[in-house]
């Protein structure tokens, strides 16, 4: 990796993240509003919604779900406008910015680039905990052009760990094994998590 580029993607970590934060804030009231569409489809939903409409959380898309929210969370918190609110605005904010295709990033596995400690997949504390009960800590930067995304999972216990996961969602596997894998989304939205002492 030349190390020049590493400011420009930290830069645009940094502008995304300015935009995925006020956009977050707007949804916290956007939110409320688009209860009126939960069992309205994706294509019919008002274009203006489009920031905080993940196709993969919405209506219609998927049989699993319930008043536009997965059967799993429903199952924990019922399908009311509560848990709809607080799964669209808290859980996942502004998850459809992926819709606004200068934000996104179209994943082409010869393009895609990483740098790790160790190869694995997926890079979860569970998975690191079975196959590598030896290893507490893997890392990996993975990057296509100037939009990057950087993890670090560190083991601090049988019971905690620690994760911090920035930038758009593209990792090794993009890179080497998406057929296997079975990958189907082949864009990458922009996250962001930290998680310092988790319980799991």
């Amino acid at each position: 990796m030349k190390l020049w580029r590493l400011p420009v993607q930290i830069t645009l970590w940094v502008l995304f993240m300015l935009i995925k934060g006020s956009t977050a804030f707007l949804g916290l009231f956007a939110i409320a509003y688009m209860w009126k569409w939960r069992n309205t489809t994706f294509d019919e939903v008002p274009k203006w919604t489009t920031p905080w409409l993940n196709p993969e959380d919405w209506h219609g898309t998927f049989n699993t779900y319930v008043s536009s929210m997965p059967r799993w969370w429903v199952q924990l918190h019922d399908a009311n406008f509560k848990s709809f609110w607080h799964y669209h605005a808290i859980r996942n904010p502004s998850n459809g910015l992926r819709n606004i295709e200068w934000l996104d990033l179209d994943i082409v596995p010869e393009k895609v680039k990483f740098k790790t400690n160790l190869y694995m997949y997926p890079y979860e504390p569970k998975y690191l905990r079975q196959h590598y009960p030896n290893t507490k800590t893997v890392w990996y930067l993975a990057w296509q052009g100037f939009q990057a995304g950087f993890k670090i999972v560190h083991i601090w216990n049988d019971e905690r760990h620690l994760v911090i996961k920035i930038g758009w969602r593209v990792e090794p596997l993009d890179a080497t094994e998406r057929e296997r894998a079975q990958v189907l989304i082949d864009d990458a939205s922009f996250a962001s998590k930290i998680l310092l002492y988790r319980k799991g």
